[in-house]
């Protein structure tokens, strides 16, 4: 028999006729194995994002939910995307919703997930006396209406709404020697918890305290404390390190570190914001504010200061120049003063997703307005500043160009000032909440009930609302009141929780609710009302001007379909774009990224790359190919396979991302994607299995190969795709490498070789001696497929195989089996894993032993028969 290294390693091209039957073996026609099937398929079809109650999980930048259906509405329900409205808000869609324990003024409001907490708070006007809240009062909200749990008995210190959590008396310093907890004009911000089980933080920084048995009565707080909310939203515990206090300046401008310094000074009516940047870092700025001083300093001082600390993964604040350290003398930096010392402002913490080289990019920006620039409020703030957030360090950069010009530079604007406001951002739009016009203190005869409203682009810029150099809408008391009559409010607060479409709503729904609590009235009285508006839908504002263009991002949601991870043949679309003469360009641009995971689907699954090689890129989808639009108005398909030939698009989890886009001639109209939809099949593959393999022999001679192939993955028939579905027609071997023993023992074949995805079409492994093609046409999800005896090729000459020969010697035979060795079929590494048979249970195994016998010498010997 001829030795293995004699054996060649390379199939020839040739063309045999073997008994009669013509083989053609143009083996470099065969397609190599590929993961791209072929020919297109038909899949189902899910709508993933249909309604109002879809649409409203996703992020809006300049767009909102509508109820408007497409007409004829199947498959399309009532639900869609457009672009926002801007205007004045809309005073239906506010209310009076509840009621806080007591009346309060100067409270902090935050919200986690769907909870409110009130911190602190003053319960009468006057400074000079015992009236500060010592609780946080919490509630939850229900988030497809924006009304407030009640519960059947009031909360003991609470309401039916609200239930009472004390804080915690602390010593506030060398000023008093008493555990003070009560105060008001706090300023509070609420920190989600990234990484644990609880809901989040709530940090409360400084505020003001009074107490008759203090040597100084009524003073500033410099303590910083930390409440924990856990997953059910209940305060559980309370923290307050000495080095967390907020920072007083030596007369070198250094932070005093020493907590029982005579010297540490307190802060009230910052201007506080809350950011966590792309880089997943969490940032607390308190900026300004006003300090009433221990009896041996000035009384009052008016601070242009901007400090920071950095969240950590735990909760702790640490300091932003060296975060790993869990004990630092303080957790707060300096950054660059404000060119004015303010208090009583609002800082607004804001985000955009901007593109860059095709990837969107996460940016954080803090918008500085209102407050006063003098202690007793005599001027107020009327300019617009933005610090841009450096995403690693913290670090902030301020400008006053913050607003478009009609050129398309930046410049900068006035608005109307306000002391006692506070403001929110949702929707890439800046909310001015209430407050007074009023200079002076308390300036109550100038509390508003309006909220004007700005709109920025992807770069924090300010847009013109009305093409006349108007950035803020809603500044009219009469016309733009907001609050339901006869309320108007200064020193409110407010907080912002995501709302939750009830689903089948057929009227306009809103993607959030804003809450607006306590407060004092024109009489300068603390209030108890808590207000609710629900903002980004189609009705926030009664405008009929659009943003000129906006983002839609779909939340990650999951592709599986039975189970099994999807191969994504089409996705579809609906849309309604008018295109009038005046907005001949108006557009949606759709885009999508697609991943596999193993059990997740999230935002950090994906790999942001824009690499071509990058299998979760976002790519590009056009609706329209034959214009340089990327929709048509209706129904766009786009099919994968010809929009991507050279890939098979998989994945478990997908987003998706929608460009509105209208023409500047008419900003009264929208385009309105009305769906997303995913064609999608099980991601099958071929899966040659070793079904039966044995070698036969009769009377120690060979006699037959028996060789029986199945293609089922998974052992599931809907995991399992067809060869020729997967690389096309054509055919593969099946090799078998035949080895006579020299030694009875030592095995002389203990192995064969695996498939090889970079092998040559025509390859074949060296130890092969014999070879069978397989016709893919045969291998059908499910099939199986025997070869027959006759079918065999000699691996050298091509020829039939010659089972005398190859068995002529009498001795120890190990036959193993290669399926695939050129992996012609499709296989994926799992599938190849078994081409051997190492997963095969016995008697299946990877190699087959026979004993040839030497052949009967033919003489017949006959035993006599002896009777007894």
């Amino acid at each position: 028999m001829m030795s293995l290294l004699q054996l060649r390693r390379y199939r020839p091209l040739t063309l045999l006729v073997i008994g009669g039957l013509s083989l053609w073996l143009i083996l470099s026609a065969w397609p190599p194995s590929s993961a791209r099937a072929l020919e297109d398929e038909t899949g189902f079809t899910e709508y993933i994002y249909n309604t109002q109650s879809d649409f409203a999980r996703g992020v809006f930048q300049r767009t909102v939910v509508a109820a408007s259906p497409a007409s004829p509405t199947n498959p399309d329900q009532i639900g869609s995307v457009e672009l926002a409205p801007v205007g004045a808000l809309n005073r239906n869609q506010w209310r009076a919703t509840a009621d806080l324990p007591q009346p309060l003024s100067d409270a902090a409001l935050v919200a986690l997930d769907r909870y409110l907490f009130v911190v602190g708070g003053a319960t009468s006007p006057n400074a000079n006396e015992e009236n500060r809240s010592r609780f946080v009062y919490r509630a939850e909200v229900v988030q497809d209406s924006g009304s407030l749990v009640s519960n059947e008995t009031p909360y003991p210190n609470g309401n039916a709404f609200f239930q009472a959590f004390e804080i915690p008396g602390i010593d506030p310093g060398p000023d008093c020697d008493l555990l003070l907890n009560a105060r008001s004009r706090a300023g509070a911000v609420a920190v989600p918890d990234s990484g644990g089980s609880n809901l989040g933080y709530i940090f409360v920084v400084g505020g003001s305290v009074y107490d008759q048995n203090c040597q100084t009565y009524d003073f500033s707080l410099n303590v910083v404390q930390r409440a924990t909310v856990n997953s059910s939203g209940l305060i559980t515990a309370w923290s307050a390190p000495d080095n967390w206090r907020f920072p007083t300046l030596d007369d070198n401008g250094n932070i005093i570190t020493n907590p029982n310094s005579p010297d540490l000074r307190g802060v009230q009516n910052v201007q506080i914001a809350y950011v966590r940047t792309n880089a997943g870092k969490d940032f607390i700025y308190v900026i300004g504010g006003l300090s009433i001083a221990p009896g041996q300093f000035l009384q009052e001082d008016l601070y242009p200061f901007v400090f920071y600390t950095q969240v950590a993964a735990n909760g702790n604040l640490v300091n932003p120049d060296n975060p790993t350290n869990p004990n630092p003398p303080t957790v707060w930096k300096r950054l660059n003063d404000l060119p004015f010392g303010l208090h009583s402002g609002t800082a607004i913490a804001t985000r955009a997703t901007r593109v860059e080289s095709g990837v969107p990019v996460q940016k954080d920006a803090i918008f500085l307005l209102g407050g006063c620039t003098a202690i007793n409020c005599s001027t107020l703030n009327t300019a617009v500043w933005r610090a841009d957030v450096n995403p690693d360090t913290g670090a902030l950069t301020w400008t006053n160009q913050v607003a478009k010009t009609s050129g398309g530079g930046a410049q900068s604007i006035s608005i109307q000032g306000r002391q006692g406001v506070t403001g929110l951002s949702f929707n890439n739009r800046l909310y001015y909440v209430t407050g007074s016009t009023s200079t002076g203190s308390p300036g109550a005869s100038g509390a508003t009930a309006t909220i004007p409203v700005a709109i920025y682009d992807d770069s924090f810029l300010l847009e013109d609302l009305t093409e006349s150099n108007t950035y803020f809408v809603g500044t009219d008391e009469t016309n733009d009141y907001v609050l339901p009559q006869p309320n108007r409010r200064l020193n409110a607060s407010v907080a912002l929780v995501p709302a939750v479409p009830p689903a089948g709503s057929t009227s306009s729904v809103n993607a959030a609710w804003i809450f607006v609590a306590g407060g004092s009235n024109e009489s300068n009285q603390p209030q108890s009302t808590i207000f609710v508006g629900g903002v980004g839908g189609a009705n926030e504002t009664t405008s009929a001007v659009r943003a000129p263009e906006g983002w839609y991002y779909s939340q990650p949601f999951s592709v599986l379909t039975e189970g099994e991870t999807s191969r994504l043949l089409a996705l579809k679309w609906l849309t309604s774009i008018e295109r009038p003469a005046t907005n001949p360009d108006a557009d949606i641009e759709v885009q999508f990224r697609a991943v596999v995971t193993s059990g997740t689907c999230r935002e950090s699954d994906f790999n942001p790359s824009t690499a071509s090689t990058n299998p979760s890129r976002w790519r590009i989808l056009d609706g329209d190919p034959g214009s340089a639009l990327r929709s048509i108005n209706g129904e766009n398909t786009v099919r994968l396979i010809t929009a991507f030939p050279d890939e098979e698009i998989q994945a478990t989890c997908m987003q998706f991302r929608a460009r509105l886009i209208q023409d500047p001639g008419n900003r009264t109209i929208s385009p309105k994607l009305y769906y997303f939809a995913v064609e999608k099949v099980v991601a099958a593959r071929p899966d040659i299995l070793i079904d039966t393999f044995n070698v036969q022999t009769v009377n120690g001679q060979f006699s037959n190969i028996v060789l029986t192939l199945r293609n089922l993955r998974n052992n599931s028939l809907a995991a399992t795709r067809s060869v020729v579905a997967a690389t096309g027609d054509g055919g593969f071997f099946v090799d078998l490498c035949i080895a006579r023993r020299s030694n009875p023992s030592t095995p002389a074949l203990t192995a064969v070789p695996p498939p090889d995805p970079n092998a040559s079409n025509t390859a074949l492994p060296e130890c092969a001696t014999v070879s069978a093609q397989v016709p893919k046409s045969a291998m059908g999800a499910g099939a199986t497929y025997t070869v027959s005896l006759s079918d065999w090729l000699d691996a050298q000459t091509t020829g039939p195989a010659n089972w005398s020969q190859i068995f002529a010697e009498p001795g120890i035979y190990d036959i193993g089996i290669v399926v695939d060795y050129t992996t012609f079929t499709g296989e994926d590494a799992q599938g190849r894993s078994n081409n051997r048979g190492e997963n095969i249970s016995p008697p299946n195994g990877i190699i087959r032993t026979i004993e040839i016998l030497p052949p009967s010498s033919g003489i017949n010997v006959y035993v006599p028969v002896i009777y007894r």
